[in-house]
């Protein structure tokens, strides 16, 4: 009896694969590649001594609303990236730029006045800047034992 190899089956496989994958990151048919329902725009978070500061890349939303909600330690901000040059008439070759609504929740690294927010846009990066809130400091000492201290001491 002789056993047929199975690995041409797998390379067969694996070929359809790369292809489908292709199809899908390129696009094809005047059709966007991959992009995701809802955008999750790039973000950082910095934190100064005085105020928290957000910037997000989100090129294409001057004149547009921005949704910003600051809840407990989570600041959340949304909106629409709609394109401005779509028409039906146009045909693209390929369309890599994404478009539609976008999320992003972040945890704040310290307390802040959400009365207070100061929001910017230039170039293509939104800008929140969130002042700390002033807040009572609490102190505590403890007193640092090594493992096994405790079994001397009874």
């Amino acid at each position: 009896m002789r056993t047929r190899s199975v690995f041409p089956e797998f390379e067969r496989l694996h070929e359809q694969m790369e292809q489908m994958w292709r199809r899908v990151m390129e696009g094809s048919g005047g059709r966007f590649r991959f992009c995701s329902p809802v955008l999750t725009p790039p973000t950082d978070v910095l934190e100064t001594p005085t105020e928290v500061v957000i910037v997000a890349e989100i090129a294409g939303i001057e004149g547009q609303e921005v949704e910003i909600r600051v809840e407990d330690d989570r600041l959340t901000f949304r909106g629409e990236k709609s394109d401005r040059q779509a028409r039906p008439e146009r045909r693209y070759a390929r369309m890599e730029i994404c478009y539609g609504l976008f999320e992003r929740t972040l945890l704040l690294p310290a307390r802040v006045d959400s009365d207070k927010v100061d929001v910017s846009y230039a170039g293509g990066f939104l800008r929140i800047a969130l002042p700390k809130a002033e807040k009572s400091r609490r102190e505590v000492r403890v007193t640092v034992r090594r493992l096994g201290d405790d079994a001397k001491d009874r």
